[in-house]
C-alpha cells in the first residue's frame, strides 16, 4: 500500500467513471499506476466528447475557471487566517442573505422553462423577415414624413386664401355699409328737401 492512498483513490475514480459493470477495476491489478491513470485518462476523454452537456460545462467553465476557483479567490488568506468561531460568527451573520440568495436561485431554476422554450426557437428563423421588415418601415417612414409635410403645406396655403377672402369680405362690407349710409344720407335730404 502506498503511503498517499493513490491506489485506493484510484480504485474510487475508476469505480465512479467506470461503474460496477466493469469489475476488474474493483480488484487490486498488477498494473501500473501510470497506466492506469492513462486508461482513466482516455475514458475521461470519451466521455467528455461523446457527452454534450459536459462538454457544454466545461466549457463555460473554462471561461470563468479564475472566479471559480476557490485558490485564486480573494478571500483565501481570510480563510487561512480567521479562526473556526469567526468563520462560523460570518456564516451566521449571513444567514439571511444565504436564505435570500437561495430562494432567488430557486426562483431561477423555476423560471429556467421561459428561457428554454420553444418559442425562442423560431426566433433565427424570423430574423432575415424582420430585417426586411425593418427595411420597409423606414421606408413607410419616410413616405409618412413626405405626406405630412405635403398637407402642412397645403394647410397653409388654405388657411392663407381663407385669411386673404376674410380681409376681402370684411373690405367690401365696409364699402357695402358707406354706400348705405351715404345713400341714407342722401334720400334723407331729399325728403327734407321736398317737405319745405
Amino acid at each position: 500500500m502506498d503511503e498517499h492512498g493513490f491506489e485506493a483513490r484510484l480504485r474510487h475514480l475508476e469505480h465512479v467513471l467506470i461503474g460496477q459493470q466493469n469489475a476488474q477495476f474493483s480488484k487490486p491489478t498488477k498494473d501500473n499506476l501510470l497506466k492506469r491513470v492513462n486508461n482513466i485518462h482516455k475514458e475521461l476523454d470519451a466521455v467528455y466528447k461523446n457527452n454534450k452537456p459536459i462538454k457544454s460545462f466545461i466549457e463555460k467553465y473554462d471561461v470563468h475557471s479564475k472566479l471559480l476557483n476557490p485558490n485564486t479567490s480573494t478571500y483565501s488568506l481570510e480563510r487561512e487566517i480567521l479562526a473556526p468561531d469567526v468563520k462560523l460568527e460570518l456564516l451566521l451573520t449571513a444567514q439571511d442573505d444565504l436564505e435570500k440568495f437561495a430562494q432567488e436561485v430557486k426562483q431561477v431554476k423555476d423560471l429556467e422553462y421561459v428561457v428554454s422554450g420553444t418559442e425562442f426557437d423560431v426566433v433565427e428563423k424570423l430574423g432575415p423577415e424582420l430585417s426586411r421588415l425593418e427595411v420597409s418601415h423606414t421606408d413607410q417612414i419616410t413616405k409618412l414624413n413626405d405626406i405630412t409635410e405635403q398637407v402642412s403645406q397645403f394647410m397653409e396655403r388654405y388657411n392663407g386664401t381663407v385669411n386673404t377672402l376674410s380681409e376681402i369680405f370684411i373690405s367690401w362690407d365696409n364699402i357695402l355699409t358707406n354706400m348705405e349710409t351715404h345713400v341714407t344720407t342722401i334720400e334723407r335730404q331729399e325728403i327734407n328737401s321736398s317737405v319745405i
